[in-house]
């Protein structure tokens, strides 16, 4: 009797000896996993949250072009003289203070300012390229003075600049964003569908 009683008292404390980590040890480790874990999902949502801004203003682009292709295709009237514009334009440029500008005009000679869509800081245009109907390259444009321009009127809608793309066959506008962290987003207006796409 007195045998299994000690026996039982051995098991006991042997038991006692394999105890796992305690409470404070595991607390650390969860603590310390979750530091990096924090970290590490911040350097991400970081560099993804560069990109999301970067489509974003993409998209407040062909928005913008979209808004004024519905204005001359619907017709729309101007407040308040509730004039109709006989022609709507949307100049891009390489400087021009970083802006999109729109205008309209009524009598086909002058142009009077809608509105402006401005660059948020570390974005910029890169290139402005024009293409033909077969979407092959006519012109790289590098010269960051020049202001590129498309014109719509409510029967049509073309390229408005004078010197490199007036090709017959030029009738598409390349517009390449990006955020000067090398992160680019293209926009590209097809004047012949009216269509503008993104990618």
């Amino acid at each position: 009797m007195n045998l299994k009683l000690t026996k039982k008292i051995s098991w006991l404390n042997a038991k006692q000896d394999k105890k796992g980590f305690t409470l404070i040890e595991l607390l650390v480790a969860i603590a310390i996993i979750t530091i990096l874990a924090l970290w590490a999902t911040n350097l991400d949502l970081n560099r993804l949250s560069n990109k999301q801004k970067l489509e974003i203003f993409t998209n407040s682009v062909k928005t913008n072009y979209e808004t004024i292709r519905n204005n001359s295709l619907s017709w729309k009237w101007i407040w308040p003289n509730l004039v109709v514009p006989k022609k709507w334009k949307i100049d891009f440029s390489k400087s021009n203070s970083w802006t999109i500008l729109t205008s309209y005009s009524m009598d086909w000679t002058s142009w009077t300012g809608a509105s402006s869509l401005d660059f948020q800081n570390n974005f910029e245009i890169s290139t402005i390229r024009c293409k033909d109907i077969n979407w092959t390259l006519v012109w790289n444009v590098l010269n960051d003075t020049e202001t590129w321009s498309i014109e719509l009127e409510w029967i049509k809608t073309e390229l408005g600049w004078d010197s490199f793309c007036d090709d017959v066959s030029s009738k598409i506008i390349e517009i390449r964003f990006w955020n000067k962290i090398n992160e680019f987003k293209t926009l590209e207006i097809n004047t012949l569908n009216w269509l503008v796409s993104t990618k």
